[in-house]
C-alpha cells in the first residue's frame, strides 16, 4: 500500500542581507580549460574483457591516493579481466573492490599511485540550471570535456536518485566525472538517450556513502545560507543533507516554523517519523496548516498509530475539503481502525475528486464494503 504524499509547498523566503562573509575561503569558479587541467590526471579509461576476449570500454574516476577508482557497474558486468588506461600508461593489476549493481556503482582497486585523486565536491547543494561539466572518453576519445547544465533531479524505477543533465553521454562516457564549476566531483556519468537529449549522472554523495566518506558539509558564516542549501537539498531529494542544514539554521533561528516544516519533511522522507512528528508539532503550535496535519498524520500512520493519524487527517480535511490525497490516506486509517463504512466514503470521495484513482481504489472499496456488511450481520 502506498500513501499519497503531497509535494512540499513552495514557500517564499526573502533574504535581505548581503552575503559576502559566507563566500570567503571557498574555491573560485574556473574556466573550462582550467577545470580540464585540474582533473585530467584523475579521469581514466576502463577496459573490460569478457571470456571471449570482447572488449568493453568505459571511463573511471580516481577517488583516493591508494589506487581506488570508481566507475559504473555495467561497464565491468561481464568482465573476467579489467585494465586501466591513462594516455600511454597501462595498469593491468586491477581487481574489483566493491559494487552496488542497483545503483550502478563499482569500485576498482589498483596498485598504481601516480594518478591524482579528484577533488571532492558535494551533490547536496546542486541547483537546477547550474553549470556543470563532464569529462570522460566517449567512443574512445580519451578525456573529452563537455559543458551543460543540471536539468533536474529524478528517481528511477529502483528508487535510485539521479541527476538529469544536458552534458552528452555516449558509449565510453559511462563512469566519467561530472564536475561543478570549481572542478569538484559532483556526480558520475551513467546513461544517456540522444533522442530528447536525456542524460543522467549518479550523485557523488551516494558514491561517498559506499566507501565511508562522509559528506563534506559546507560551513558558512551567514546562517541564512544554511536555509538555502537545505531547501536545495530537499528539492534534490538529498534528505540527509537537508536535515543537517536545517538543523544548523535552526540553531540560530529556533522560532522559524517554515524551517521546522522543511526539516520535518526531510525527516519524514528519511523515515525518522518520531523526529518528524516533533517538527510538525512545533509548526502546529504556531500555525495549524493542513500540510503539517497531513504529514504528521502520515508519520503516525507509518508508526501504526492509526488513531492519531485519523485525528490529523480530520484536521487537514477541515482546512482542505477538496484535497483527494487526504481522503485517500484517511480511507486507509479508517480501514485499519475497522471503520469500514467511513473508509468506503473516503475512497469514494477521493475518486470523485480525482477520477484517476478509480482503477486503483475500485477493489479496495469493494473489500471495505464487504467488511462493513459482515460487521453489520455479526
Amino acid at each position: 500500500m502506498l500513501l499519497k504524499y503531497l509535494k512540499i509547498s513552495t514557500l517564499l523566503f526573502i533574504l535581505v542581507c548581503v552575503r559576502t562573509q559566507g563566500q570567503q575561503g571557498l574555491p573560485e569558479e574556473l574556466t573550462p580549460d582550467k577545470i580540464f587541467e585540474k582533473v585530467n590526471n584523475s579521469v581514466v579509461v576502463v577496459l573490460a574483457y569478457d571470456n571471449l576476449g570482447n572488449m568493453f570500454q568505459g571511463s573511471g574516476v580516481v577517488i583516493n591516493s591508494d589506487g581506488l577508482i570508481v566507475t559504473n557497474h555495467h561497464v565491468c558486468k561481464d568482465a573476467n579481466r579489467i585494465e586501466i588506461k591513462h594516455y600511454n600508461k597501462e595498469i593491468k593489476n586491477v581487481s574489483i573492490y566493491k559494487y552496488d549493481e542497483v545503483k550502478d556503482i563499482l569500485f576498482l582497486k589498483t596498485d598504481d599511485r601516480t594518478l591524482t585523486p579528484i577533488p571532492y565536491g558535494s551533490s547536496s547543494s546542486l541547483r537546477t540550471g547550474q553549470r556543470i561539466y563532464a569529462v570522460g572518453s566517449p567512443e574512445g576519445y580519451e578525456n573529452s570535456i563537455s559543458e551543460g547544465i543540471v536539468s533536474g533531479f529524478r528517481t528511477d524505477e529502483n528508487n535510485v536518485k539521479l541527476i538529469q543533465m544536458t552534458c552528452p553521454i555516449t558509449d565510453g562516457s559511462s563512469g566519467g566525472a561530472v564536475l561543478n564549476s570549481k572542478g569538484e566531483l559532483i556526480g558520475l556519468s551513467v546513461s544517456g538517450q540522444h533522442e530528447g537529449a536525456l542524460y543522467f549522472a549518479i550523485p557523488v554523495n551516494d558514491i561517498y556513502t559506499m566507501i565511508g566518506i562522509e559528506t563534506q558539509y559546507t560551513e558558512v558564516s551567514d546562517p541564512f545560507k544554511y536555509y538555502e542549501i537545505g531547501t536545495q537539498a530537499n528539492e534534490s531529494k538529498n534528505y540527509n543533507d537537508a536535515e543537517v542544514y536545517f538543523s544548523k539554521y535552526l540553531e540560530k533561528f529556533s522560532s522559524d516554523a517554515t524551517a521546522y516544516y522543511k526539516r520535518g519533511y526531510a525527516r519524514f522522507k528519511l523515515k525518522e517519523y518520531k523526529k518528524a512528528i516533533s517538527d510538525f508539532s512545533t509548526v502546529l503550535q504556531t500555525s495549524e496548516t493542513s500540510e503539517s496535519f497531513f504529514y504528521r498524520g502520515n508519520c503516525y500512520y507509518s508508526l501504526k498509530d492509526y488513531k492519531n493519524a485519523l485525528a490529523d487527517y480530520n484536521k487537514a480535511i477541515e482546512q482542505e475539503p477538496d484535497n483527494y490525497d487526504i481522503y485517500y490516506n484517511r480511507g486507509y486509517a479508517n480501514f485499519r481502525l475497522k471503520n469500514y463504512s467511513e473508509a468506503v466514503s473516503d475512497w469514494q470521495k477521493a475518486v470523485e475528486l480525482n477520477p484517476d484513482y478509480k482503477n486503483e481504489l475500485e477493489v479496495k472499496i469493494k473489500i471495505a464494503q464487504d467488511e462493513a456488511n459482515n460487521k453489520k450481520t455479526k
